[in-house]
């Protein structure tokens, strides 16, 4: 795709986007596979108040909502489908990869205008004609927040309760490095609009299933950690996964990364034919610039990417990636 639109700064960034936005009728949102907080956040709360714009909304995603997530309003209305017919405009939000939506999303499925918003420090410069991408936003829902504000969009309990979900996840409950003023700025007023934290930290991380724990029970027994003692390993099989609702995993990778002395936590999913890799950092190591070396991306302190190999051999890559990196 050709980025005929593409404009630098961000302030052209953004004001190209809302006259997209104003100018399209028919919209088509889309976020990443495996979707978090943050993406199923992102894309409810942009999705609803272009809603009350009178725009024709689509709600995109390849995987279900994850169940910690389902309460959020208008959490029903993301479906693996598309628009039979080329939107108007498509959002790519919380990802600025088009692969990442996954395998099934149409090829001719974009709109006639495709746009980005996003807080990724990786992305395809090729694919959209406009990026709204901000590497110091906690989250992307602070994107959307801003640009809601910039449509004139009144900022309704529902909408909010999307934005503070962003905020509480891809902050890890106001606890990371990426929190600043701002992001505590916008919590306020979501609070003022009427959200209630604890329905939102309740929902999110105090209602889980009991397979849930079951499941994390056995995870923990694959937990290594390397010589150096900087490296935590999780894998997690296929097997294991079988007939569960793939969301029930969210988090575990955490549990390495809160061992004192390591530094960056792994995670693999999958099988020897395939693994889907995850990063957690503590912040001394931008894990996206290991992600990238195995034709991943992401975060300073999150990233993944897929390996095909044995656990044991993808793991030694991994460390050797990882000590190139540390300071030994």
């Amino acid at each position: 795709m050709c980025p005929e639109m593409i404009v630098k700064s961000r302030a052209e960034s953004k004001q190209a986007l809302l006259t997209l936005i104003q100018d399209s009728q028919t919209i088509l949102l889309a976020s990443h596979t495996h979707p978090d907080g943050d993406a199923i956040g992102s894309l409810l709360g942009l999705g609803l108040g272009l809603g009350a714009m009178g725009k024709d909304v689509r709600f995109y995603n390849r995987d279900e909502v994850p169940y910690n997530f389902v309460f959020m309003p208008g959490s029903e209305r993301v479906r693996p489908e598309v628009f039979p017919e080329q939107p108007d405009l498509s959002i790519l939000l919380d990802c600025a990869e088009p692969h990442r939506i996954g395998e099934n999303f149409l090829k001719k499925g974009w709109g006639r205008s495709v746009a980005v918003i996003d807080h990724h420090k990786t992305f395809d410069p090729d694919f959209a004609h406009v990026y709204f991408r901000d590497v110091e936003a906690a989250a992307t829902g602070e994107l959307v927040y801003e640009v809601l504000q910039g449509l004139g969009v009144e900022i309704s309990l529902d909408i909010a309760k999307c934005i503070y979900c962003t905020l509480v996840t891809d902050t890890g409950s106001f606890r990371y490095s990426n929190t600043k003023k701002r992001t505590f700025d916008i919590a306020g007023e979501l609070i003022e609009c009427g959200v209630d934290p604890w329905e939102i930290t309740s929902n999110v991380y105090e209602s889980q299933p009991l397979e849930r724990i079951q499941l994390l029970s056995k995870v923990l027994q694959t937990l290594e950690i390397s010589s150096c003692g900087r490296i935590a390993f999780l894998v997690i099989h296929s097997e294991d996964l079988e007939g569960k609702d793939p969301s029930l995993i969210d988090g575990f990778i955490n549990y390495g990364r809160s061992i004192a002395g390591v530094e960056v936590a792994t995670q693999l999913i999958g099988d020897n034919a395939e693994w889907r890799v995850s990063f957690r950092s503590k912040g001394k190591i931008d894990v996206s610039e290991i992600a990238q070396k195995f034709g991943g991306g992401g975060h300073h302190n999150a990233a993944g990417c897929t390996i095909v190999g044995e656990a044991t051999v993808v793991q030694q890559q991994l460390s050797e990636a990882f000590l190139s990196t540390l300071d030994v």
